[in-house]
């Protein structure tokens, strides 16, 4: 009986043991058809890429017209503010030059309100001179009957005749000197109507290159940019300067952006508004959120690779993230089967 129950165990449990078998043989069976399906399933690629932080906005401080430095209230990598003062100017050299083009003006209408005025006169004295041999003639009238009844002499009359023909010549004489002078007046008045004017527009273009200078207080120039870093210092106290000198450059803080190197065989699958992480080891405990604003129309050469340069907007930029930082950008790739 004893031999029996024990035959029946060994039995039950060589039973057991092919099911169990069975099971893992079939489950092994069954694998590569799992492995078939993660590899049809979509694969998440993305692409990383060297940048370095830029801004887009920058303002060069500068006067259009001679000056001289006179105070500078600020040093390279100063952070500024708007309103906060940058350079003071001396700017004698214009204001005098406005002056003298203003005296020049006034000069100038002077010497035209005189030409006008010469005019006047000889037309005034030409009806006085016209009055006059008005009346000589009339009393040549007069003394024509008197003479005629004897009570004139022949000598009275003739000297009055002579009067009056002289009077004529003077008349006439005066009357060429009126055109003439009005046809020189004329041809003075329209040179200096002509002087005038390029005095006028001379006077125009000083004063607006001071009031394109911006000044406050006279001579004061001011930042306009509200969180900006001087860049560059580029004179000195002291100094003389114009267009073609930049006495400062200073850039607007908030309009930087990471400028990306992407290879070409991936800008294929870069797009405007595709999102990006932006990491520096200046800032290591954090990941800057951000998206492709512009994508270069054209590739370059760099280390010896072909390369489309992309900028990058950030949407949580804040001061750690300094201008020219090195910095790493991850961009995930869109899907592919």
């Amino acid at each position: 009986m004893i031999k029996k129950l024990a035959l029946i165990g060994i039995i039950v449990v060589m039973t057991l043991t092919m099911a169990a078998c069975g099971d893992a043989a079939a489950e092994e069976v069954d694998a590569p058809e799992e492995n078939v399906e993660m590899e049809d399933e979509p694969k998440i690629e993305s692409v990383e890429a060297y940048g370095i932080v830029e801004a887009t906005i920058e303002q060069s401080i500068s006067v259009d017209f001679n000056a001289r430095v006179d105070k500078i209230h600020v040093k390279a990598g100063e952070r500024i503010a708007e309103g906060d003062q940058l350079v003071d100017f001396d700017i004698s050299v214009l204001e005098n030059e406005i002056a003298s083009k203003k005296m020049e003006i006034n000069e100038t209408e002077y010497e035209l309100s005189k030409k006008d005025y010469s005019v006047s006169t000889i037309e005034l004295d030409l009806e006085t001179s016209k009055a006059e041999l008005l009346n000589l003639e009339n009393d040549l009238t007069s003394k024509k009957e008197l003479y005629n009844n004897g009570a004139v002499s022949k000598d009275e009359y003739t000297k009055l005749e002579d009067q009056v023909e002289q009077q004529k010549r003077n008349l006439n004489k005066m009357k060429l000197n009126l055109q003439s002078t009005r046809t020189q007046v004329s041809g003075d008045k329209q040179s200096l109507q002509n002087r005038l004017t390029r005095l006028e527009d001379e006077l125009k273009r000083l004063e607006d290159k001071y009031s394109k200078a911006n000044f406050v207080n006279g001579n004061q120039m001011v930042s306009a940019i509200k969180n900006g870093v001087v860049f560059e210092v580029g004179s000195k106290e002291g100094s003389y300067v114009n267009r073609e000198n930049s006495v400062l450059t200073i850039v607007d803080l908030d309009s930087r952006i990471v400028k990306a190197d992407i290879a070409e065989e991936f800008i294929g699958r870069i797009y405007e508004g595709q999102e990006a992480i932006v990491t520096s080891q200046a800032v290591p405990d954090k990941e800057y959120k951000g998206k492709v604003v512009r994508i270069w129309g054209t590739s370059i050469k760099k280390g010896g690779e072909t390369i489309v340069p992309i900028e990058i907007s950030l949407d949580d930029m804040d001061d750690n993230l300094f201008l020219n930082f090195n910095v790493d950008v991850k961009i995930e790739l869109d899907s592919v089967e």
